[in-house]
């Protein structure tokens, strides 16, 4: 029994990930604004679809709900996902990283104390 709602989840899914590695193999800023935007529909809609079998508590819902994780292998999207938001994550820590070791090497303080030192000469 497939639901609508299942069918936008992982098709959300499918988008957010998609961007995600996009982003990974060419780190464009927008790839990964996109994929940010993707991460919160997915999330919109599994809040949907989660509604939805919340009202048909029942065995059917919870069978519903299996066949739609078989049948779209929303388990193999999060694990992808969950990957590449890895690698994002690794990627954010360098950056950041990289950006401290070049204030600490390059103090605002000493630039200014090199000009005055360049000017009085």
């Amino acid at each position: 029994m497939e639901t609508p709602s299942a069918h936008a989840y992982a098709r959300a899914l499918q988008s957010w990930g998609q961007w995600l590695r996009h982003w990974c193999l060419t780190r464009d800023p927008r790839a990964l604004r996109t994929a940010f935007t993707c991460k919160e529909i997915a999330a919109e809609k599994l809040a949907i679809w989660q509604a939805e079998l919340a009202l048909r508590r029942s065995v059917w819902a919870a069978r519903a709900e299996r066949a739609a994780r078989e049948e779209f292998s929303l388990h193999k999207l999060l694990r992808q996902i969950r990957r590449d938001e890895r690698v994002l994550r690794a990627t954010q820590f360098d950056l950041a990283f990289e950006e401290m070791l070049s204030e600490i090497s390059h103090p605002a303080g000493d630039e200014a104390a090199e000009l005055r030192v360049l000017v009085s000469e």
